[in-house]
């Protein structure tokens, strides 16, 4: 949204008059199927209010607010509000208008306003009256107060009783111009997504509810929601079996790869070998779509845990599905070092390894030598840098990037941080001109290598075309550079800008989660994080960073926490906003 617009509010009445308008005759018509669904409701965010606005019997209102509204046990009054925060309530009935406004000051000092027409009368005791009888119909139909309400029900009567009072999520859509004025949703009651994310981030989640919650969570539509609400209850929950494979059962509803294999690389901590486990497990990466995200989470698995045979098993007939024979290939030459030694496990690497197509004759050969030099392999021996740099130079007028991508692969095992091998082996890299041949390659060499200055300038160098076009390679070459910390503040800086090219919401969240989670995390990352989550147009997972930043961030009177505090402010979502600030309160 364009923070520097503001619309007038008679044009923005006179836009909400005319969609109301409009969607009138198909909301009449959906009601005579529909008979239960009587209104229709239009919510407007506009900077940082909430505007509510409907009409129909149900619920005759429009609703404005900002800020943490707590309401009281009963749904009756409203007991407190956040800090310049405020509830304005307006309804016409038969030509009467009646408006209350309540604000609180910086301080949380409430003050009421109640009008009869335009007439300015005592909030006591006809005022009070009023809000008693319209805010539990208000609570329930809207999500004013929905966290303080959540909670208390929570509490008190259980997790059926909090789903029973919201009706279910209904559909959505969003208003843009070329502009990006603001954006318009359609509801029919509580949103249903803002009581799963005030169940699972505002409360401790009872044992007994977490596989119900997660089934909840799996009906979502939204899949940035859905993603950041699952992986939250991964990190903060030990789950038994059952509710892990709850946990998978909703991560395969995602319909997009990287809130999959964002999921998955975290989950991969958690992998068992229990059947239902495993078989849901490879299940969801054997429908992902994106060869590249699927070897990416198989190559995190294998560096976390140690398999079992019949995970390998699962493992492997996973990779021969693959689409993309380069990717298959790279991630059976990532699985050598890992293999056990087992008949069976064997037979099906060669039995996927023989299904390649014999146009990749050059990758499977490298496959093949590499399984016999692992069979046969003493230990590392010194590198020869004259050797290592003549043969680099073979490549350079080799113009098959999968014999280019077999001299680097061997070459990994001998890199040495010297400004001469650097030169010569980044110079072959760059006339690598397929995405998928270069960012295997540069894995290859971070995994087995840890690189100087130099070098990692030179890898990020090529890192930069593949934000654009490639940012699932990107991604999975940035996750390991991240593991390499500490960098050279020039490299920081390359790596941030990197970031900052690209426009997945899900990767760039995993990406700063994991600078955020590093020991080497310091203040100066602190402010390009900051800068970074402007990339992320996704309320949820942007809240997500800012959150798990938040214990970071220096003393109360820092510029830092200025500029923290100012883009919580700029969430469009209020919920996302108020949770993000209960962090620096």
């Amino acid at each position: 949204m364009n923070k520097n617009f503001t619309i007038p509010t008679k044009w923005l009445s006179i836009f909400i008059i005319g969609i109301m308008g409009s969607s009138l005759f198909a909301s009449n018509a959906f009601a005579e199927k529909n008979p239960r669904k009587k209104y229709k409701s239009v919510v407007v965010y506009n900077d940082d209010e909430v505007i509510f606005s409907t009409n129909g019997n149900d619920f005759p209102f429009d609703l404005k607010y900002k800020g943490i509204i707590e309401v009281s046990n009963d749904d009756q009054m409203i007991n407190s509000i956040s800090p310049n925060g405020f509830v304005e309530i307006n309804k016409t009935a038969f030509g009467n208008n009646r408006r209350l406004y309540i604000h609180a000051d910086d301080k949380g000092q409430l003050t009421y306003e109640y009008f009869v027409g335009k007439s300015k009368t005592s909030f006591e005791p006809e005022g009070k009256k009023w809000l008693g009888e319209i805010l539990p119909n208000i609570v329930k139909k809207s999500d004013l107060g929905i966290e303080s309400r959540v909670r208390r029900i929570y509490s008190s009567d259980g997790l059926r009783a909090v789903l029973d009072q919201y009706e279910e999520e209904s559909s959505s859509y969003s208003y843009s111009s070329k502009w990006k004025f603001f954006t318009i949703e359609s509801y029919s009651g509580g949103s249903r997504k803002n009581v799963m994310k005030t169940l699972v981030f505002d409360n401790q989640i009872k044992d007994q509810d977490i596989i119900p919650i997660l089934n909840e969570i799996a009906e979502i539509r939204s899949n940035s929601t859905k993603g950041t609400l699952i992986r939250y209850i991964l990190e903060n929950y030990e789950l038994n079996t059952q509710q892990l494979s709850a946990l998978l059962e909703a991560t395969a509803t995602h319909d997009y790869n990287t809130e999959r294999g964002s999921t998955l690389r975290m989950f991969n901590k958690q992998y068992s070998d229990d059947f239902t486990i495993r078989k849901a497990y490879f299940d969801i990466i054997d429908d992902m779509e994106i060869n590249s995200e699927k070897g990416n989470v198989i190559k995190d698995l294998l560096k976390k845990k140690k398999l079992s045979n019949d995970s390998w098993i699962s493992l492997l007939n996973v990779v021969e599905d693959f689409s993309s024979e380069r990717e298959q290939g790279a991630v059976l030459l990532y699985c050598i070092p890992y293999l056990p030694k087992n008949d069976a496990i064997m037979n099906e690497f060669r039995s996927t390894l023989d299904d390649m197509s014999d146009s990749y004759y050059v990758l499977k050969g490298e496959i093949t030598t590499a399984l016999l030099d692992a069979s046969f392999s003493s230990g590392k021996t010194k590198t020869d840098k004259t050797a290592l740099i003549s043969y680099l130079k073979t490549a350079e007028n080799i113009s098959s990037n999968s014999q280019r991508g077999l001299i680097l692969r061997k070459a990994n095992r001998l890199f040495i941080n010297d400004e001469q091998v650097i030169e010569a082996y980044f110079q072959v890299l760059s006339g690598v001109d397929s995405d998928m041949e270069k960012y295997n390659v540069m894995l290859d060499l971070l995994n087995k290598n840890k690189l100087n200055e130099q070098a990692m300038y030179q890898l990020l160098r090529q890192v930069s075309p593949l934000t654009s076009d490639f940012q699932h390679g990107a991604g999975a070459v940035l996750r390991e550079v991240i593991k390499q910390f500490p960098l050279q503040e020039n490299n920081t800086n390359q790596l941030f800008n990197l970031i900052n090219q690209m426009d997945q919401a899900s990767t760039i969240e995993e990406l700063l989660r994991l600078v955020i989670d590093h020991p080497e995390m310091n203040d100066e990352m602190t402010i390009k994080i900051i800068e970074a989550t402007q990339q992320i147009d996704v309320d949820v997972e942007k809240a997500a960073v800012l959150v798990r930043l938040s214990p970071q961030l220096p003393g109360k009177n820092s510029s830092v926490r200025y500029v923290f505090k100012s883009m919580a402010k700029e969430l469009e979502s209020e919920y996302e906003k108020n949770r993000v600030l209960k962090t620096i309160q």
